[in-house]
Parts: C-alpha cells; sequence; structure tokens
C-alpha cells in the first residue's frame, strides 16, 4: 500500500473488478478461488492491473489440497487470439502445465535465449511477438509465464514481493503500448453475439433460428 501510494498507484485489498473469476485460463475454473490486493494505474485504465491470486489444488489422497498463490497481471486485446504461451527457459516443469503445442523460435537471439515460445498457430505467434513486444517481455520479472488467449493476456508468476508487483504493472503497461496494431486487421476480434443467442427482444426472447419457434413466432 505504502509502495502504490508514493508511486500514485490505485490499490485495493479486496479485488473490486468482478470479471477477474472469469479469466480464460485453466487456474481461474478452480472451485476454491480468490483474488486481493489489486493494483492499477488510474492515468492508463483499470483494465491493465495486477493481483494476487490463489486457488486450492486439491489431490487424490489430499481433498482439501495445497493453497497455491500467484501474482498476475491482465491485459485486454482487440483482437482474435489463438492459443500462445511464451514461459522461461529455465522454469522447472512442475511449475507449468504441460500445453502439448509446437515451439516456434523467434529472430532476437536475447528473448530466444531466456523464453521458450509454444502455440497452437505460427503466424500468428509471428505477429504477435514482433520486436517492441519481445524487448517489453524481456523487462518482466524472473520466473514470469505470459499466457495468450480469448483476448486477452495473463502475466503470472508465483507469488511475487511488493516491489516485483509494481515491475510486473509497469511491464505489462509497455506491453499492451508496443502490440501490434496490425493485428486487429489480420485477426479480427469474435462477435459479441452468436446468430444463435437467445436476447430478450420486446418482450419474448428471439427464436433459435433453427428451432420450431421460428415458425410460431417469425422475426418482422
Amino acid at each position: 500500500m505504502l509502495l502504490c501510494r508514493r508511486a500514485g498507484l490505485e490499490f485495493a485489498p479486496l479485488d473490486p473488478f468482478p470479471d477477474t473469476q472469469w479469466l480464460p485460463f485453466p487456474m481461474f475454473g478452480h472451485p476454491t478461488r480468490g483474488s486481493e490486493n489489486v493494483v492499477w494505474d488510474q492515468r492508463q485504465g483499470a483494465d491493465v492491473r495486477v493481483f494476487d491470486f490463489w486457488y486450492q489444488d486439491p489431490g487424490d489422497d489430499d481433498p482439501i489440497g495445497v493453497r497455491r498463490r500467484l501474482t498476475c497481471a491482465v491485459v485486454p486485446l482487440a483482437f482474435s487470439c489463438s492459443g500462445l504461451r511464451i514461459s522461461p527457459r529455465d522454469l522447472l516443469d512442475d511449475t507449468k502445465d504441460a500445453l502439448g503445442w509446437p515451439e516456434v523460435r523467434l529472430d532476437l537471439e536475447e528473448f530466444d535465449r531466456r523464453f521458450l515460445v509454444e502455440t497452437e498457430d505460427a503466424r500468428f505467434a509471428t505477429a504477435f511477438l514482433d520486436q517492441r513486444v519481445m524487448e517489453a517481455l524481456l523487462r518482466l520479472p524472473d520466473d514470469v509465464i505470459a499466457d495468450v488467449g480469448e483476448g486477452t493476456l495473463l502475466l503470472w508468476a508465483p507469488e511475487l514481493p511488493p516491489e516485483q508487483v509494481l515491475r510486473l504493472l509497469y511491464a505489462a503497461i509497455a506491453i499492451r503500448r508496443r502490440i501490434p496494431r496490425v493485428l486487429a486487421s489480420l485477426f479480427p476480434p469474435r462477435p459479441t453475439r452468436g446468430p444463435y443467442e437467445q436476447r430478450w427482444l420486446q418482450g419474448r426472447w428471439s427464436p433459435d433460428p433453427t428451432g420450431e419457434d421460428v415458425a410460431l413466432h417469425p422475426d418482422p
């Protein structure tokens, strides 16, 4: 709290952002989980923020499980995203879940030496990780993993000390500034509403275009 005050940052001990619990990554699907100690820069907007996250990981012999504590940063992305992971090469294997995606090698030697890049779409990974983004990722604290999926970039690591939390926030802000604008045209965002999504229209639910309700209640 004192560090944030001195740096002109916002701090909330309890997470005021309900969408944190719905981020599109497996760790946020655990039934027992929580987020706290949220930090953001109001001048940059609250959509880029850092927070502590915990979840219970039950095992076969321990139904309660061990509580894992992480520090995370979230960066929204304005384009469609294929699965992409950027992780330190020297990170212990049991720290991260194996994804089984192919590795992609990049042109920046320093980046390629430090990070392992795995993706389900090499074209997307190459477009996303241009020179400026790779340079910003090199400023991350040690042991931080970057996951991209469903229009979101998540940076996460075992719980960081307060000074490293601020470093993670500034790195996340720098990454967002450097993301190539051309990605929005190369990978347009998915529509927020699908053609078969029900919506409340003029006192009734919109019909399913393939269902019987179309014949009973045709749209004008």
